[in-house]
């Protein structure tokens, strides 16, 4: 997996609405690196000795473009700097192309509501707030420039963290360093750490915690021959006493047949309530150890080192361990937190090529339910994410990871909102158990059917529909399933244990970035899209 490329200055381009930050955030970015602040719009008015407003008024935006353009390129000296830019400079590609040269681009994002609280007053200093409807204004620019936002390496909504945060952010992704993302739920709450090599670094990280020595680690063979060893050493260093037990590949394995292997195991290696076990694998090693982990002496500690993009987006993440059924998925399972998540971006170099595929529907479910930037982010930058870029990874991993942490520390055991990362999942998982199609595969198709099924309600307009199902096509993700056993699958759903009082939940969106909760979707809503996928 290659490291994001940048230009030889190594500075850093912050991008974005006005509002959004860009200024504040460049001047403590520049004085904590001991680098030269620049804020493009202020070199503007320097060159011109006239402000912004009257330079818009006499010259027109075409003419303001024109001299941005001039004052972008004359950067272009190879000195390393942080740069602030206007909210439109990038419009411009050859803008965005220069801009790029100069090292790491980071989107500040924020709200339309937010950006018109933080820009109060301030029509006659931001031309392009004039009118009488700012705050739509503000959404249809945001709309407009979505797309270009969406090329920036990473991107950081500053409406949900201070400027320190969003400082320390920025400079952990331009250096390519660890991020840590809390789910905050109180006494149970846990870090996510995000980061190149972090396995080497587990066992000094569980010395945090209060643990006792004996520890056990899950995987399953491939894993163990790729990263078997460099665990239990980690761990050995750490004086720890680690045993390793393989689990076959398979969803087939995630079974109470199995759980009881593991608390064989665990017996055998004489661990006690204050003994860890490590899931090291993939969603499947991660729901069957987590589940053996609460069950085990009434729960025993456990932490999350997952090995593929599923599950570092969000089989890892929050609580939900569970077995399979023979009548479905997850239907015998708890709500049971980790200690901690490890998340190793290096371990997906070892991902086929096909379960990196399937994980990508997990994120794209993200764009959808809750940041419309977000999904454009991954339309824009989707060939870098298929050639494994690492920089774009790491802002898939971390920004998914924010809104399940974000979901799940508002509605932990899925009273609520927590629901709405069901999205695709009713039908999804039916036909995963159905067809016995990678998980990733089923939800993608579950996706466009729930999609399609928002369409017929009025809810969805059908070219946020064509987006979705164009955006899975070129992950190289199905969008429907042929000669599926429409009775046969409708019967497993009833199985669902999302279903309330007899009748299924469905998470449908009213737009790209918003779902809502319906269980009033009629029957032949459902067998129409599951016998035609339309």
């Amino acid at each position: 997996m290659g490291k994001t490329e940048r230009g030889k200055a190594g500075g850093i381009v912050l991008i974005g609405f006005m509002g959004t930050g860009k200024t504040v955030v460049g001047r403590r970015l520049a004085g904590a690196l001991g680098v030269p602040f620049v804020d493009t719009d202020t070199l503007i008015e320097e060159k011109t000795a006239t402000s912004i407003p009257t330079l818009f008024k006499t010259r027109g935006e075409t003419g303001f473009r024109a001299i941005e353009k001039e004052v972008i390129h004359s950067l272009a000296d190879g000195e390393r700097r942080v740069i602030a830019t206007g909210g439109g400079a990038v419009l411009d590609p050859d803008n965005f192309d220069v801009l790029k040269s100069f090292g790491s681009v980071i989107h500040l994002s924020a709200p339309a509501s937010t950006i018109l609280a933080r820009t109060k007053g301030d029509a006659g200093v931001r031309p392009l707030l004039a009118g009488d409807d700012p705050l739509e204004r503000i959404r249809s620019l945001q709309r407009e420039r979505a797309p270009v936002y969406g090329r920036a390496d990473h991107e950081v909504d500053t409406s949900r963290h201070t400027v320190d945060e969003t400082v320390e952010m920025v400079m952990a992704w331009a250096g390519n360093t660890e991020r840590v993302i809390r789910v905050d739920l109180g006494a149970d709450g846990y870090d996510i750490v995000i980061g190149p090599d972090c396995l080497d670094r587990l066992g000094p990280m569980m010395r945090s915690f209060d643990l006792t020595d004996r520890a056990l680690v899950v995987t399953h063979p491939g894993i163990a021959q790729l990263y078997g060893e460099r665990t239990t050493d980690s761990l050995r260093a750490a004086g720890y006493e680690p045993d390793l037990i393989e689990v076959p590949d398979g969803e087939e394995q995630k079974s109470l047949q199995w759980a009881d292997k593991l608390y064989d195991a665990m017996l055998s290696h004489r661990m006690d309530r204050r003994s860890p076990v490590i899931a090291l694998g993939g969603g499947v090693i991660g729901d069957l150890t987590g589940f053996a982990a609460a069950t085990f002496l009434r729960g025993i500690p456990f932490i999350q080192a997952p090995t593929s993009l599923l599950a570092q987006v969000d089989a890892s993440v929050g609580g939900k361990v569970a077995v399979d059924h023979r009548h479905g998925k997850n239907l015998i399972g708890a709500f049971y937190q980790p200690l901690l998540v490890l998340a190793s971006l290096d371990t997906l170099d070892s991902l086929p090529d096909r379960e990196l595929r399937a994980g990508m529907a997990e994120v794209i479910k993200y764009g959808v339910i809750a940041d419309a930037t977000f999904f454009a982010y991954i339309e824009g930058r989707l060939d870098e994410i298929l050639r494994r870029d690492y920089g774009v990874l790491a802002h898939l991993v971390a920004r998914s990871c924010e809104i399940k942490a974000d979901v799940v520390a508002g509605d932990e055991r899925e009273h609520g909102r927590r629901a709405i990362l069901n999205f695709g999942h009713t039908m999804g998982h039916a036909i995963e158990t159905r067809t016995g199609m990678l998980h990733g595969e089923a939800i993608a198709i579950g996706m466009v059917y729930a999609a399609r099924v928002a369409e017929r309600l009025g809810m969805l307009d059908g070219g946020s529909v064509q987006r979705l199902s164009e955006l899975l096509r070129r992950t190289g993700l199905p969008q429907r399933c042929e000669r599926l056993d429409v009775s046969g699958t409708i019967e497993t759903m009833k199985f669902d244990k999302k279903s309330v009082g007899g009748r299924l939940r469905f998470i449908l969106p009213n737009r790209i970035g918003e779902v809502a909760i319906r269980d009033d979707v009629p029957d032949e809503y459902i067998r129409t899209v599951l016998t035609s996928g339309t």
